[in-house]
């Protein structure tokens, strides 16, 4: 038994020498608190502690006292007072309030016949059971000071981890929002700044609800069927959500969920990340529609190419008819025939150099952009009560691609015909020699004008975004936001003037193209970034 005795005394001593001997870092308290009324069992706890390198202080502390007790690394007291201490520095603990120290609780003789129930309720860091030589004391206490500072090493170590996962999900730019799913309805537990920022909505203003609120009224989206399905089966699972702001501005929202569970399989949370994905849904929903105007563009073709074969037979009957034996007033009738076929023929013919795509740049004259778009849109005028005025002056061609700037100008005259629709009015069309003034290139300048309904501020604002329109259900919203596109491609400008003051409202469209834009350098031909320019007359 002795030689068992001076084993676990020697190895004791080395835990004490290995806690004197190592660095304390800046976490980590120093010192101990003596609170242990008979004088000489304190002598006793002072000695060993100054044994174990800890700077020993007598404390008489009082109920609600473990805030100043917390800058101590030990705390050695009487039982009952031990008993208190621990009490108060749990609950500092569970409001993360720090690691506290390291209590011992002194019992004596008089105190052995206290329960060992009592005593294993109470969640001691070490017990020291007097009389205890010097040596069995501050061996006791290195081993509770070993094991405490261990513990205190894994509890910063912990803390670092969750404070630079806190910096990390505080720094994502793509939202994340926890919901707690062992409550009902699954309300939200937190959310990051980037949520903040996305939504305009506070983490004080969401939290204890569910994320559903993001949808508005838009409760029947197809995509919410992938959500629903992932939260039964709690598996993963990524949608498109249309979602509204605070401010109820809409935006497409990419939430990618996912289940949390704990060490025993139980699911405990949900994680959404949530991405703005707006402008990808818009240029997708943009380039659907641009392909159907292609398809429909390649049946009108195809229904014109088709229709002036037979044009062509019925126009040779008619030029064979009329020089045949017949009446003067057959003779006119044939002769108006033969002109409004003519007219059919040539718009089938404008309608199949309308719909044709260029895939090079060539040389065109303005006469031959403008001149086919103002004959497709004469029985659309006519029906307006809009009178077209085409001015033109004599220029050199224009080096672009044909059917995309034909596209713009045809855009431009529609959207100001349907100005005027209701009112009727005049429709200018014109084009001239012109220079940029900003990096003095030369080109062409279109313009287009009408006196209609001129536009509003917000109009203005947001004419050129994707899906913006005036029209309702007959329009798409693509026309000038396809449009400012090609001009840009051209290193053009594109420019725009409007009033609604009474007597003189209007719109006036400005289109400039350099000569030679397309396929150019374009730090000589235009500045770094072209986009359209609007100017507000009211």
């Amino acid at each position: 038994m002795g030689r068992q005795y001076l084993k676990g005394l020697t190895r004791t001593m080395k835990l004490a020498d290995t806690y004197a001997s190592e660095p304390k870092t800046s976490n980590e308290k120093t010192g101990s608190a003596i609170c242990i009324a008979d004088l000489a069992d304190r002598q006793h706890v002072v000695a060993a502690s100054i044994q174990m390198g800890l700077s020993p202080t007598i404390v008489c502390p009082e109920p609600g006292a473990s805030q100043k007790l917390n800058t101590f690394e030990l705390i050695v007291a009487d039982h009952a007072v031990a008993e208190r201490l621990v009490a108060e520095f749990e609950g500092r603990e569970s409001d993360g309030d720090g690691f506290s120290p390291a209590i011992i609780a002194l019992l004596k003789r008089g105190d052995a016949q206290r329960s060992k129930d009592t005593l294993t309720d109470c969640n001691y860091d070490g017990i020291l059971r007097f009389p205890m030589t010097p040596e069995e004391t501050a061996n006791h206490l290195a081993i509770v000071m070993y094991s405490h500072c261990a513990s205190q090493r894994r509890y910063h170590a912990a803390w670092r981890e969750l404070r630079l996962n806190r910096r990390i999900f505080r720094s994502v730019t793509a939202g994340i929002s926890v919901a707690n799913a062992t409550l009902p309805d699954l309300p939200i537990i937190y959310v990051n700044p980037a949520f903040e920022a996305m939504t305009g909505y506070s983490r004080e203003e969401v939290q204890g609800r569910n994320c559903r609120f993001l949808e508005g009224e838009e409760r029947n989206q197809p995509a919410l069927a992938i959500v629903r399905d992932a939260l039964s089966s709690r598996r993963k699972g990524t949608a498109v959500l249309k979602n509204f702001r605070k401010d109820g501005t809409p935006f497409w929202n990419e939430l990618s969920l996912s289940p949390i569970f704990d060490e025993e399989g139980k699911l405990t949370h949900y994680v959404g990340i949530q991405t703005d994905v707006t402008t990808r849904v818009e240029l997708e929903n943009a380039l659907r529609e641009t392909e159907k105007l292609a398809a429909v563009g390649r049946l009108a073709s195809s229904i014109a190419h088709e229709i002036n074969n037979p044009l062509s037979s019925v126009m040779n009957l008619i030029y064979i008819a009329e020089r045949t034996e017949c009446s003067q007033d057959t003779k006119k009738q044939l002769a108006q025939a033969d002109k409004e076929l003519r007219r059919v023929k040539l718009i089938t013919e404008q309608s199949l150099r309308f719909s044709r795509q260029s895939t090079n740049a060539q040389a065109t004259s303005s006469t031959e952009m403008l001149e086919p778009i103002l004959d497709l849109y004469q029985s659309h005028a006519r029906n307006a009560r809009v009178v077209t005025s085409l001015q033109e002056r004599p220029s050199r061609p224009l080096m672009c691609m044909e059917s995309e700037i034909r596209q713009v100008l045809s855009h431009l005259v529609g959207n100001a015909i349907y100005a005027m629709q209701i009112n009727g009015g005049l429709l200018i069309v014109r084009s001239r020699e012109a220079t940029g003034w900003k990096n003095g290139s030369h080109g062409i300048l279109f313009t287009v004008a009408d006196n209609g309904t001129g536009m509003n501020a917000e109009t203005l604002r947001d004419m050129y975004k994707a899906f913006y329109t005036t029209k309702g259900i007959g329009g798409t919203g693509l026309g000038l936001w396809i449009s400012s596109d090609i001009v840009e491609r051209h290193h053009g400008k594109l420019k725009v003037r409007s009033s609604q003051r009474q007597g003189a409202s209007g719109t006036v469209f400005q289109m400039f193209l350099p000569y030679r834009g397309i396929g150019s350098h374009p730090e000589v031909l235009a500045p770094s970034k072209l986009s359209p320019e609007i100017v507000y007359t009211y």
